[in-house]
């Protein structure tokens, strides 16, 4: 997590971006958030979508449990606790679909490039996920942050995104909340989440 923390800011030098707007989604803004403790002083302003500086696995198995029943939460427990290949296909055929209340677009999964050895090396509570903790280090944050989540998103629950916004400088953050959307919120409402990202990159 920290050699991609830096590589933001190496890709934004090479690039000469001064002072980026970086935006990070789900595994993304773990990224985000690696890159912006690591270099408090270089983004302009950070968006974090449903995501977290800390994740508690029970409750994202709590989370399933209420969407999708007691095999759903089987499944993910199952998944998220001990990940393997074969956990993970199953995860993906029973709980993947309740992370949306939209379907996605299915030619736009297909241009996905799924790393899932990267998945398997890094999810769960005995590999870098379990121990990846950043709220201690938000706190030197001098950059404006928007916080987006939505209140059906089982992956990364609304309680995660509160509680990073709740580690943030409370004069810097945004946290916004979504209604009856799942996880990244721009699938389930895409004109309230363009129209407040928009907001918040035209802010002074």
């Amino acid at each position: 997590m920290d050699q991609w923390g830096d590589d933001v800011k190496g890709l934004c030098d090479a690039l000469g971006l001064v002072r980026p707007i970086v935006l990070g989604v789900s595994w993304g803004g773990y990224v985000a958030q690696a890159y912006a403790t690591r270099h408090p002083d270089h983004p302009g302003k950070l968006v974090l979508v449903s995501t977290a500086a800390k994740v508690e696995f029970p409750a994202i198995v709590e989370a399933f449990l209420r969407l999708g029943g007691p095999e759903a939460a089987r499944i993910a427990e199952a998944y998220w606790m001990a990940p393997t290949a074969e956990r993970r296909a199953e995860y993906f055929r029973a709980c993947v679909p309740l992370c949306r209340r939209t379907p996605p677009d299915p030619d736009a999964l297909r241009r996905v490039l799924i790393r899932h050895d990267t998945a398997l090396h890094f999810n769960g509570p005995a590999n870098e996920q379990g121990r990846m903790d950043f709220r201690s280090t938000l706190a030197r944050l001098r950059c404006p942050v928007l916080v987006m989540a939505g209140d059906r998103d089982p992956i990364m629950p609304m309680a995660f995104s509160e509680a990073l916004a709740a580690a943030l400088p409370p004069d810097h953050v945004r946290l916004e909340r979504f209604a009856e959307c799942g996880h990244g919120v721009f699938g389930d409402a895409p004109e309230r989440a363009f129209a407040i990202l928009r907001d918040f990159i035209e802010a002074a």
